[in-house]
């Protein structure tokens, strides 16, 4: 080889070196780290999202990084709910395309966000170190791994004692009713704070709803099942249980504005009742009295 050849081949190698290390740099930026990143997608993401393996609740998220700007991306990531009450139109056509399901927001921080991101970038270089064989799996999805059902049959009679508080959950955990609702249970419904979940399998599929129950990402949700995780045979009962709830037909508005109207009618029906009943009885004052009977004795026939 030549002198003149070395060069070529030195000169070859620094190019091929600085454009791997410009590559690189611009798959993870200085600062990020993907580890954490990994992390934070598997137990708070991947209950909706996989890389590569197929929608779930919400879209395979392989190559996001090079489909959409990764501001929109980072400004999603942590205010969803922000982009969608905006109007967002991505955000927008991302919310009716998965069936109105709407991203919570996770509660990140801005630096949280930003090793997301570059996991996202770069799943492959995410080298988490794997956990010894045996160990106890901790945090919110050590219950059952994500975005797989339940190994076990619920039963949906036992799902609803679950839900509506009539049967303990293990763990000590909040019953569902207090925070949601579904159609029929319970004889004045359920909470408010959380949306009406009789239709919450049609939403999810069976899939999406198993990894939901295994992990409960929504933030509202952690700070109360953080440390109290729903045991498999609680996850499987209840899946049952809002599999079975999504068959029925849920009643139209204007039925349940005309039960409202006609309990309301019956209980005004019963003060009118009850006013015409006891007004005749009340004391007479002593004017009346004096002029009616001539004697201030009260007549309590």
């Amino acid at each position: 080889m030549t002198t003149k050849d070395f060069r070529w081949l030195t000169l070859l190698l620094l190019v091929i070196l600085l454009v791997g290390g410009a590559a690189r740099a611009q798959a993870v930026p200085l600062g990020q780290d993907p580890v954490a990143g990994q992390q934070i997608f598997q137990s708070m993401c991947s209950t909706c999202h996989t890389i590569g393996k197929g929608k779930l609740v919400g879209p395979d998220l392989a190559g996001v990084t090079e489909r959409a700007d990764v501001a929109w991306i980072k400004q999603f990531i942590q205010e969803p709910d922000k982009m969608l009450a905006s109007g967002d139109p991505t955000a927008t056509k991302l919310l009716a395309e998965f069936n109105n399901v709407a991203m919570p927001n996770l509660g990140l921080s801005a630096a949280q966000v930003d090793d997301v991101v570059a996991y996202l970038a770069a799943p492959d270089s995410a080298k988490a170190p794997a956990a010894p064989a045996g160990a106890a799996a901790t945090g919110p999805v050590a219950a059952a791994p994500s975005g797989k059902a339940p190994s076990l049959a619920g039963y949906a009679p036992s799902g609803e004692a679950l839900f509506s508080g009539a049967t303990r959950l293990a763990a000590g955990g909040t019953p569902c009713i207090a925070c949601h609702s579904v159609e029929g249970v319970g004889l004045l419904g359920g909470g408010t704070l959380g949306p009406d979940l009789t239709q919450v399998h049609t939403r999810y599929g069976g899939t999406g709803l198993a990894a939901a129950l295994s992990t409960l990402p929504f933030p509202t949700m952690q700070s109360i099942f953080a440390t109290r995780q729903l045991t498999p045979e609680e996850q499987a009962d209840l899946l049952a249980f809002f599999a079975r709830a999504a068959q029925q037909t849920a009643p139209q508005p204007q039925v349940k504005l005309a039960m409202l109207l006609i309990a309301g009618a019956g209980l005004t029906g019963a003060l009118l009742v009850a006013m015409l009943f006891f007004w005749p009885r009340q004391r007479l004052s002593i004017s009346q009295r004096l002029r009616q009977k001539g004697s201030l004795r009260q007549d309590w026939r």
